[in-house]
């Protein structure tokens, strides 16, 4: 099959200026046409290329957006990263939408947090989606013990290796990047301050909405610790300044809840992609990663870690090689290329040899 016949339809419910999946739009760009779709109250289109503006239209108007790239030169992709927040659209947008192979990301266990009724709905949004999917994508190789008729993709980053001065290697300070919320071990990241007095945490991410325990933590360990700053949200454009600041990071996750066993944080990429030294409490995908991330059992290992890797009493892992979205388009591109529906679409387009002259 040839690659080029694709063209693909990326729906997010995240602002694009935070959005990570943003980074995987933009590798998709370099190779197809790809349309960048924002769903809200009025749904904003840009692309297909990355300098093409941002559209606003209404629900009706996107549908009839969509209407209009028939199946004449290539197979629309259509790639749903929207969460749980609009099933009941894009099942209906599978229908108005021409034919195509719908693709759902499963970027984490979609589940969360949630309880009771909220629970109930999420799964029953997942329930919908899956059943308007043609396959389902994983982050996380794990969330396959959820979806066992799923594809494992796996996450990257943008980031490359970033060039850092001598007085910033110098520097005694950690990062910790994060989205703060019950996945984020306090309780760990406070000892370890105790015992590392000399060194100064900085807390780069945000806190969801609508979570009112969060924020009071970050308040009370910055309050009961000179040596930790909560530096506020980042959005991916402010990767590269905040990751080349450091050579060190920290990943402090609570290690015994569901929450943290089907993640594959972007932030192990990042940090590693930039080229940090990396150390995480032993979550299942930081043990899977142990050849490159320094996995810590209990504070005191994670103090001792610290203080080798700042004396430079550890070796830098030098086998590592950046893992990129580039390489996650090339392992998404064969998984659809795998697919049955993928192949229908393909001989319908191969029948009619007018069609290909664009392709």
């Amino acid at each position: 099959m040839h690659v080029r016949r694709f063209r693909f339809f990326v729906f997010t419910h995240r602002n694009p200026r935070s959005d990570f999946r943003r980074p995987l739009v933009e590798a998709l760009r370099q190779r197809y046409d790809t349309y960048y779709i924002w769903l809200k109250r009025r749904p904003s289109v840009s692309g297909p290329r990355g300098n093409d503006p941002a559209v606003e239209m209404s629900p009706i108007e996107l549908a009839r957006f969509l209407w209009r790239f028939k199946n004449n030169d290539k197979v629309n992709i259509y790639f749903n990263s929207t969460s749980t927040v609009f099933p009941v659209l894009t099942a209906f947008l599978r229908f108005v939408a021409r034919p195509g192979v719908w693709c759902l990301d499963m970027h984490d266990d979609l589940l969360y947090h949630y309880a009771g009724l909220k629970r109930i709905r999420a799964y029953v949004g997942i329930l919908i989606m899956r059943i308007f999917s043609d396959v389902t994508v994983l982050a996380s190789a794990r969330l396959a013990e959820l979806f066992p008729d799923s594809q494992h993709l796996g996450n990257a980053s943008h980031i490359l290796p970033l060039a850092r001065d001598v007085a910033t290697d110098t520097d005694n300070k950690v990062l910790v990047l994060a989205s703060f919320d019950e996945r984020a071990d306090f309780e760990f990241l406070s000892k370890v301050a105790a015992l590392c007095p000399a060194t100064q945490f900085h807390l780069h991410g945000w806190t969801r909405h609508g979570d009112d325990l969060t924020p009071g933590n970050l308040r009370a360990i910055c309050a009961r610790h000179a040596n930790i700053h909560y530096c506020g949200p980042y959005e991916q454009d402010d990767l590269p300044t905040i990751l080349r600041e450091f050579r060190i990071s920290l990943a402090p996750y609570v290690t015994d809840i569901r929450l943290n066993r089907y993640i594959d944080p972007l932030r192990f990429y990042h940090c590693l992609n930039s080229g940090l030294q990396l150390i995480s409490t032993a979550i299942p995908q930081a043990v899977d990663m142990r050849k490159w991330i320094h996995v810590v059992r209990d504070p005191a290992e994670c103090a001792e870690t610290l203080a080798k890797l700042q004396s430079g009493g550890l070796t830098t892992r030098d086998t590592y090689v950046p893992i990129t979205w580039h390489q996650r388009v090339d392992r998404l591109v064969a998984i659809l290329c795998a697919l049955p529906r993928t192949a229908g679409l393909t001989t319908k387009l191969s029948s009619h040899p007018e069609r290909m002259a664009n392709a």
